[in-house]
């Protein structure tokens, strides 16, 4: 069905599975089959014997998909939910779950990824199971509970049976009030005393000689042939704004023995390699790891991301000599104060001596990324941005510069997630267009509107479900978003609402129950220190 591919899974011999999974990956083959994630949770279905799994994308799929008993989504953009409700009426699935019948009737939807274990709740009522955590914990115990549910006589039985194991969720058995219609939340209940009151996101345990890598090879993505390996998970800098820092916890390190062996299998196919993580060099032992990559021959590498303060000469030498030829570094801020309050733990020293290395590398530029609109962010802090740039683009000509910027967007399970969106977002970007042009340094920033949906949904309950439904059923453009949102169904919150406001600590916020309390404390003594830093550090 799928050309070009290359299998680098070995094929699983299975007599008659009684299950078929459709695995749905909410947009085109080109994209989903370049996300590790996806392939990642097909191969743990794959190896099962007891699940025959069938692929599907927005624009193509596997034979047998339709007959599925488990329809499952992975779910890494909040605005895949337009698709994801096309594919669930392409296989004749009712969009909401209180309208679907037994096992039997249809097939039972499912979905994991960052944006559902973040905040599920926007998307509840198109969910059966909402799987939450790491996904080589929470798949094989899946496939046990629906061994389990799948003889139930009815669809609650079903369900009920489903949420026994830590971290399924099945949003239908809980019940939430509001202290009035457009008001906030009051209460979290489940439905019954036999459903958990809380339901934990779980972490997998890895194995020394494991790694999430990639299970099929394919020039058709946006990767084209690109082996894929998870270096690192999660981050240890806990950057206050940053899902990856706090969602994906505890921070763990693939061995370097075990990423060699999988690249060295993977060569024999491609010399294409993509080292993964939300900062690779951050790995305890990059230096060996990069020289052992240098050791090894006709392999073509990419590095994601990098963190100035672990660059070191000997890492930016071993990067060039692989084919890299330029370096993408987070800054956010040109502002130590701002760097400072959102907890970077990176001194413009370290930015300065990172590039310095850069330059001297021979690498030919750099791509800094930056966020405007943070919380207690000022103009002296826009204009701290300019003058680090201006003082680096001067001392270092010969480098490209490029300056990708996006605006604040709060994150459900951060400390800054009781913080709402600037709405002066505007002139703060212009401001930076402006002075950087002068420099030549291109700016590259992303659409406000788009980001203020992506608030709207990242800290949105179920309230929003009932307008979800209405965008899908149209373009789905942003001008469908402002005709809706300027005449909202009743009993429901404005943009400013989920988007814009400040959220009081006391007030429940719709993942509480997916959350523990430490954790929420946790969470807030971040965000108490960060306003109380905004007041004690100056320029």
């Amino acid at each position: 069905m799928f050309k070009d591919e290359k299998r680098l899974a070995p094929i699983i011999h299975k007599d008659a599975p009684e299950t078929t999974v459709g695995w749905y990956f909410p947009n085109t083959y080109e994209i989903g089959m370049s996300g590790l994630g996806y392939q990642l949770v097909w191969w743990l279905f794959e190896q099962d014997h007891r699940i025959d799994v069938k692929r599907g994308f927005l624009d193509m799929s596997e034979p047998g998909i339709e007959n599925c008993q488990l329809l499952g989504f992975t779910v890494s953009w909040e605005l895949d939910f337009i698709n994801i409700l096309k594919v669930l009426e392409r296989h004749g699935i009712p969009a909401c779950t209180d309208q679907r019948g037994t096992p039997e009737e249809h097939p039972l939807v499912f979905g994991g990824g960052p944006v559902l274990s973040a905040n599920p709740e926007p998307f509840a009522q198109f969910f059966d199971v909402i799987l939450l955590g790491d996904a080589e914990a929470m798949v094989p115990s899946f496939i046990d509970a629906w061994e389990r549910a799948k003889h139930c006589k009815s669809r609650l039985e079903c369900l009920k049976e489903l949420s026994k194991p830590p971290g399924i969720y099945v949003p239908s058995l809980y019940e939430i009030s509001y202290e009035h219609d457009c008001g906030p939340i009051k209460e979290i209940k489940s439905i019954s005393d036999d459903v958990p009151n809380t339901v934990a996101k779980q972490v997998f345990a890895a194995p020394d000689d494991y790694a999430a890598h990639t299970q099929i090879l394919s020039s058709a993505t946006a990767w084209s042939d690109t082996f894929l390996i998870e270096v690192v998970r999660s981050c240890p800098q806990e950057c206050r704004f940053c899902l990856a820092s706090y969602l994906t916890r505890p921070f763990r390190a693939t061995t370097v023995d075990t990423i060699m062996e999988k690249i060295d299998t993977a060569l024999r196919h491609t010399k294409r390699v993509g080292l993964l993580g939300p900062s690779v060099t951050e790995h305890p032992h990059f230096d060996q790891l990069a020289k052992r990559l240098l050791a090894t021959p006709d392999i073509d590498l990419t590095i994601a991301s990098v963190r100035a303060d672990s660059l070191t000469e000997d890492i930016l030498a071993t990067l060039k000599e692989l084919g890299q030829r330029s370096v993408t570094i987070a800054i956010e801020s040109g502002s130590e104060r701002l760097r400072t309050i959102m907890k970077k733990n990176l001194s413009e020293a370290e930015i300065c001596r990172a590039v310095e290395l850069i330059d001297q590398s021979g690498l030919s530029g750099v791509k800094f990324y930056g966020i405007v609109g943070l919380p207690h962010e000022t103009q002296e802090d826009l204009e701290e941005t300019v003058r680090l740039l201006t003082m680096l683009k001067k001392k270092h000509r010969r480098l490209k510069f490029v300056f990708g910027v996006s605006s604040f967007v709060p994150k459900a399970q951060t400390p800054f997630q009781w913080n709402g969106r600037d709405k002066g977002c505007a002139p703060k970007l212009e401001y930076l267009r402006k002075n950087l042009a002068k420099l030549g340094i291109e700016m590259r920033p992303e659409s406000l509107n788009w980001s203020d949906i992506q608030a709207l949904i990242s800290r949105g309950d179920r309230r929003l479900g009932p307008l979800l439904l209405e965008i899908s059923r149209g373009p789905g453009n942003h001008g469908a978003w402002k005709r809706l949102l300027r005449n909202l169904p009743p009993a429901t919150p404005d943009l400013d609402y989920y988007a814009f406001r400040t959220i009081p600590f006391d007030e429940p916020l719709p993942w509480h129950h997916l959350v523990d309390k430490s954790r929420t404390d946790y969470l807030q003594k971040h965000d108490r220190t960060a306003a109380q830093e905004a007041v004690q550090i100056g320029l």
